[in-house]
């Protein structure tokens, strides 16, 4: 008992440590969200976030499924000490989905204009298309150090990364840009973000390379075909999973108009608040999911996850029931055109307090090694979300959207349950 203690004091502290980042990123996020509905409007921040989940779905195909790899080696290589392993990933990683992150940006420069005017219908949105495109491989290169961080227990650092420090240099350049009078429109909003994620990428390597600055002993050696061998599983379920979390954006943007996406996205920024505790919660706790599966201890991971599932389900809960009541009011603040969101707000909000009641069930099938069934699950799930997607958004518009994305999500929360408790033989919804 006294060790279980000890595995969840550690997450705790750590998911505090990585609360106090996403907190502060998170309140920078809306500040500079409720500045931009205020001064390009629904539509401006309809195309910004447009452009935003284009480049976040085809950034899955750049990371190639290694996210999740990283994080499972490099703890495992760390707990052992054996820093030629975390050398060897990170290198590796490096050369593949840096490689692969340069052929999509080209590809995407080359396309914009066609996904901006056929596609899309919104000629507007190709100058920000090409900004990210030109971001895309330092993003890249900061998923990769994130997830080592992450294998590293640096978890507050990899928050910092991964949520946090772009927005706060994208914040902080729309300020200077106002206080200078400087026009705030689409273009420059695009700007902004770009420089955001390369300052990210510039000062994440220099940390990297200060966190081992004594394990260089040895030359890094490719191990492509032992990584590759992985990461397919994870790149399906990685593609799945993003294709299932734009697919309500994008094909917003298809079927409908930028100022549908812009009402949408700031309702689903919204609802989405409490799952930033879910990913603290599941970038601490996987490398310890991992560790405590190879030892064998199995009735201390069940009580720990027990526990950290109980404390997310009434925060799930407390959100709900303050969105419901509240959620006009809050939606006003960007403005009095985003209080017609409600319902989405409301919608998404039902689909979100489930997603966290859940706790990190997806990931417990990964780190355990039963990465093909949850790769299973996430294409059934996402092939529906994208077929509710298509008639719902026709049929009801952004309300279609939401009704889809909250299902599919609840559904394949339900699976992964089923499956956790079935292989893993995990219990961690005491009376489910």
């Amino acid at each position: 008992m006294h060790k279980l203690d000890v595995h969840t004091i550690e997450v705790i502290r750590k998911s505090s440590s990585s609360l106090v980042v996403k907190v502060g990123g998170m309140i920078i996020g809306f500040i500079v969200s409720i500045f931009l509905g205020r001064t390009i409007g629904a539509e401006g921040l309809g195309i910004i976030n447009l452009a935003n989940q284009v480049v976040s779905l085809l950034l899955v195909f750049a990371v190639l499924g290694f996210t999740k790899v990283i994080i499972k080696d490099v703890a495992i290589a760390y707990s052992k000490k054996d820093f030629q392993t975390v050398r060897d990933v990170i290198y590796t990683s490096y050369i593949i989905n840096g490689l692969a992150s340069l052929v999509i940006t080209i590809v995407l420069v080359f396309i914009s204009k066609n996904l901006a005017e056929d596609v899309f219908d919104i000629p507007s949105l190709k100058y920000p298309l090409i900004v990210f495109a030109i971001a895309f491989t330092p993003q890249i290169i900061s998923r990769v150090i994130s997830a080592a961080l992450v294998g590293y227990k640096k978890i507050w650092q990899s928050n910092l990364v991964d949520q946090a420090l772009s927005v706060v240099i994208t914040g902080s350049i729309l300020l200077i840009l106002y206080l200078s009078h400087v026009q705030i429109d689409v273009e420059n909003v695009a700007i902004a973000y770009g420089a955001g994620r390369v300052a990210v990428t510039l000062s994440m390597l220099v940390y990297w390379k200060y966190l081992n600055r004594n394990n260089q002993k040895h030359k890094p050696v490719f191990i492509g075909n032992t990584l590759f061998k992985k990461s397919i599983p994870l790149l399906i379920v990685s593609a799945s999973f993003l294709i299932s979390s734009n697919a309500d954006t994008i094909m917003l943007g298809w079927l409908s108009s930028a100022r549908e996406v812009g009402l949408y996205n700031i309702a689903a920024k919204l609802a989405l608040l409490t799952s930033f505790l879910l990913q603290i919660t599941v970038s601490t706790i996987s490398p310890k999911i991992a560790v405590l599966h190879e030892r064998g201890e199995k009735e201390e991971l069940e009580l720990l996850l027990r526990r950290i599932t109980a404390g997310l389900t009434w925060i799930g809960l407390l959100s709900l029931i303050a969105f419901v009541l509240l959620g006009k009011f809050i939606l006003g603040i960007w403005g009095n055109e985003f209080t017609s969101a409600y319902m989405i707000l409301v919608i998404l909000s039902i689909g979100q307090f489930f997603n966290i009641a859940s706790g990190p069930i997806g990931n417990i099938l990964i780190m355990t090694g039963y990465e093909k069934i949850i790769r299973n699950i996430t294409i059934f799930t996402v092939v529906l979300n994208l077929v509710m997607n298509y008639f719902l958004i026709i049929e009801f518009q952004r309300e279609g959207a939401a009704i889809a994305t909250s299902f599919t999500t609840i559904l394949n929360m339900v699976i992964c349950y089923y499956y956790v408790r079935k292989k893993v033989g995990l219990k961690i919804i005491k009376y489910l």
